[in-house]
Order: structure tokens, then C-alpha cells, then sequence
């Protein structure tokens, strides 16, 4: 091999391994400003140059979404049936884009056959699924199509930090915000002022405010922590960057989390007087927004 002809090979291996770090933020980048056709240019590059892997796959999951928010349905059913050629089964490296498949796939029922059909798509795949977040993911979009005016699932209470957590039954006659959040979630960490001036505002009125989280496995950068080290940062992280809920209990429960869908977080859900759930928010929301639905349920007659 020539000098020249090494030299090329070196450039054209970093470019890829320089690529394969920027392929899906790139692509989301590109989607976010409505760009498919770019996104779809820079993934087909990809795989000319590295192949079909991990990376590859989550950006073929972002732009299977991409398609279905568009419109552009056939588009995202070719995406969404190559990753389910590409993971056929539920492999620990690739759940984020099966869960993207299995979310545009049920997006897809639901615009042809309707919310019926697309719930039973989904119940079914949660019936397969193992991980958490995966189910969480599933749970998500079920409950996007059928929590609002029905009652919540229930709140596993044994586990905790902070004040003693009540069932949703004992606090049926007052509203309630159930806020979900995990202590490495930096939209959580800038949610939390204004959360805190929600509840400081809005207690006196009758609110009532539980949080949850779960066990993910990690702090920082050490991806093997024992549950008693994400236990020790799930306090910590309660009483620093949540020092202004006073009362407010934070129950530690996984399938809580997976119930409610929270494979976003922070998750909202707001429930009325009457124990139905009012809004189903997994995104972080504005202080704004979420005083005006909780004004419109405190509004409401007991």
C-alpha cells in the first residue's frame, strides 16, 4: 500500500468515526428545521462509509419519525420495516430504535384505522417487551391515546424519599400533579425552579403533588452503579435541586414509571377532582402552560 493510498484510508476512517458521533445529532438537527431530504442524504452517506450499526439504525429511528410528522407516510413505513428487518428481536443496544419503530408503526395505525386499532397494536407489543424503557416508551403512546378523562394507573408507594406518599384513591375530591423525573435528567434540573413556584403557589389552593422516579442503573458516567449508589444521588439530587417541595414525597418505583410511560422525562400528569386524569404531558412543559391547566381544573366545581 502507498503512503498515499494510507494516508486516504486514515482521512476516510476518521471522517467516518468523526460522522458516526454527529450522524444522529446531525440528523435530528436537520429534522428539526423540517429538512428530511438532508437527513436522509447524510444517513444513506453513513452506511456507504460504516456499514449498518447502532448509530445508524437510531438515525434510520429519527428519520422513520421525521417521515410520520411530515406526512410522508410511505416513506415512514420503509424505515420503520427496515429496523424491524435489521432487530428482529429486543436486543439491550438497540432499544432505542425499535422503541422509535414500534412508535411510528402505531402512529401510522392510528392515522389509517384509527386510536382503537393502534392501542391494540401497541397493548400487544408491551405484552413482548422486557425493558424498562422500552415498555415505558409503549406505555407512552397508549397512554397519549387513552389517559386523558380516564382514570391513572396506580401509584406503587413502599418505596420512597421525602414525606409519606398516599394512594390517588385518598386524595380523590382535591386536584393533584404527579411529576416524574430521573436525577440525571438536565430538563428536569431546569424545570425544578419552576416547579417549585407552581407548588408554592398552587398548595395553599388545594394542589396536591407527588413525584416518582425510578432505579436507571447509572450516575454521571458510571453505567454499573449499584442501587444503593443511585439510591445515595437520588436523595441528594432531591435535596438540593428540590429543597423547596416541602411535604412533597418521591416515590421510587419502576413500574410506576413504566405504567405512566415515562421513557421522557420530566412527565406531567394533572388529575381533577373527580380522579380523571386532565393532562398527560411527557415533555418538559411551561411554568405558564401549567399554571393556566391547573387554574382551569381548580376552576372547576368540587
Amino acid at each position: 500500500m502507498t503512503r498515499k493510498l494510507l494516508a486516504v484510508l486514515v482521512l476516510f476512517l476518521f471522517a467516518a468515526a468523526s460522522q458516526a458521533g454527529d450522524l444522529v445529532s446531525g440528523v435530528r438537527y436537520k429534522l428539526s428545521a423540517g429538512d428530511l431530504a438532508s437527513g436522509i442524504a447524510a444517513v444513506e452517506d453513513y452506511k456507504l462509509a460504516t456499514g449498518v450499526d447502532a448509530e445508524y439504525l437510531n438515525a434510520v429511528g429519527w428519520l422513520a419519525r421525521g417521515a410520520e410528522m411530515q406526512g410522508k407516510s410511505e416513506v415512514a413505513k420503509e424505515y420503520v420495516a427496515e429496523l424491524r428487518r435489521e432487530i428482529p428481536v429486543e436486543k439491550p443496544d438497540l432499544l432505542t430504535p425499535l422503541g422509535a419503530a414500534i412508535e411510528v408503526e402505531g402512529r401510522l395505525i392510528a392515522t389509517q384505522n384509527g386510536r382503537g386499532a393502534a392501542i391494540r397494536y401497541f397493548n400487544s407489543e408491551l405484552e413482548h417487551a422486557t425493558a424498562p424503557s422500552l415498555r415505558s416508551r409503549i406505555s407512552k403512546n397508549i397512554n397519549l391515546l387513552s389517559l386523558e378523562g380516564h382514570q391513572p394507573p396506580a401509584l406503587e408507594t413502599a418505596k420512597f424519599i421525602g414525606a409519606t406518599p398516599v394512594s390517588l384513591d385518598a386524595l380523590r375530591g382535591k386536584p393533584v400533579l404527579l411529576y416524574f423525573f430521573a436525577q440525571g435528567c438536565g430538563d428536569c434540573r431546569a424545570q425544578a425552579p419552576s416547579l417549585t413556584r407552581v407548588w408554592k403557589k398552587y398548595q395553599p389552593k388545594g394542589l396536591s403533588l407527588i413525584t416518582a422516579t425510578r432505579l436507571y442503573g447509572s450516575v454521571g458516567e458510571n453505567n454499573k452503579a449499584t442501587p444503593a449508589e443511585e439510591q445515595a444521588q437520588i436523595e441528594k439530587v432531591w435535596g438540593e435541586l428540590y429543597a423547596g417541595l416541602d411535604g412533597v414525597p418521591a416515590i421510587i418505583d419502576t413500574e410506576t414509571m413504566v405504567r405512566y410511560g415515562v421513557s421522557a422525562t420530566p412527565t406531567f400528569v394533572l388529575i381533577d377532582r373527580k380522579g380523571l386524569v386532565r393532562m398527560y404531558a411527557p415533555t418538559r412543559i411551561s411554568e405558564a402552560e401549567l399554571s393556566r391547566r391547573i387554574d382551569a381544573v381548580l376552576a372547576e366545581a368540587p
